[in-house]
């Protein structure tokens, strides 16, 4: 097995890695054993998962505004759409333009993400 097919494989597995500890709740304890993974206790009933669940199926569409189509498709997102009008092209969709967000901080802003993110 080369360098590059074994690198591939360890990403691969490091990927899934995340994926099987989402409801665990890991302890560092130190010596050989290192890290103790345990169960977490869930904050809602099997009753309300039910609910959302069958709220997404009448209505399967994510926050995202993907819709949901199953298959290998998975999830198809909305794309804008124009036309010609006048000989102008016009946006025919109701998906919002958003203007770039502005690369410069605020000083608010600043101190709100040293506070969040401290070296």
């Amino acid at each position: 097995m080369s360098f590059r097919q074994t690198a591939l494989i360890l990403a691969l597995a490091a990927t899934g890695l995340s994926a099987a500890h989402a409801g665990t709740s890991s302890t560092f304890v130190g010596g050989e054993m290192g890290w103790v993974d345990r169960p977490m206790q869930s904050t809602i009933t099997r009753e309300q998962v039910r609910q959302e669940l069958q709220a997404f199926r009448s209505n399967p569409v994510a926050p995202d505004g993907g819709q949901f189509v199953g298959g290998e498709a998975g999830y198809i997102f909305p794309a804008h759409t124009y036309a010609r009008v006048n000989g102008q092209w016009v946006c025919t969709d109701k998906i919002a333009h958003n203007a770039k967000p502005n690369p410069n901080k605020t000083a608010a802003e600043q101190r709100l993400f040293i506070e969040q993110n401290p070296a």
